[in-house]
């Protein structure tokens, strides 16, 4: 869908659009483009089945200044990384799109994940969830089960918090993302997680 209303200039972000959708997995993609590449860009979000929003006022700028800048591929799709759930509502809000959501699967578990409970010593399913508390740890040696981490989604994608659901052998974890649950577990070596700054996430309890 694409907006069109009075343009305000914005120093930090020139006119341009954003593209935003869902992937197949329901997860929240969005980034900005600028205006000379909104020919392609618009190209690229038919391609991929997402929405294009114009930034044509304040609040668009202000949106897309917190968003990465896309990229276009010469198979005439883009890159549009991942986003919080709650900028991605922003963006549907600013559309005057009614709803964009994907609806609420029957099973919050994914097919092969581990299980919930009565699992190994690694167990992590009492640590908390979404708006719960985890242990932040303050250094490296310190990441175990139960901990907000960072994770990098993939080489293009970005880093998000993950939470620390199992050990495994060879200083390994199972994570489980903290924003996107229904997903799969992902498996993270020690030296490739990131540690959250200090009280940068509400609810999150610092670590000994």
């Amino acid at each position: 869908m694409t907006l069109n209303t009075s343009t305000s200039p914005t120093a930090a972000i020139p006119p341009g659009l954003i593209l935003f959708g869902r992937d197949e997995r329901q997860r929240p993609h969005a980034s900005r483009f600028a205006a000379g590449d909104k020919a392609e860009a618009e190209r690229a979000a038919g391609l991929m089945g997402m929405h294009v929003l114009e930034i044509s006022d304040d609040t668009h700028h202000s949106l897309a200044a917190g968003l990465p800048q896309g990229r276009l591929f010469g198979s005439g799709k883009a890159f549009v990384p991942f986003v919080k759930a709650e900028v991605f509502d922003r963006l549907v809000a600013a559309a005057g799109l009614p709803d964009v959501t994907m609806p609420v699967r029957a099973s919050a578990k994914a097919t092969g994940a581990p299980p919930a409970s009565g699992g190994s010593a690694g167990d992590a399913s009492g640590a908390g969830g979404p708006g719960g508390r985890f242990k932040a740890p303050a250094d490296w040696p310190g990441i175990e089960r139960g901990c907000l981490v960072l994770a990098c989604a993939g080489p293009q994608e970005g880093w998000f918090e993950a939470i620390i659901m199992y050990t495994k052998a060879d200083d390994a974890f199972e994570l489980q993302w903290r924003d996107w649950p229904d997903d799969p577990l992902i498996t993270r070596h020690r030296s490739e997680l990131g540690l959250l700054p200090p009280c940068a996430v509400q609810g999150v309890k610092q670590g000994a």
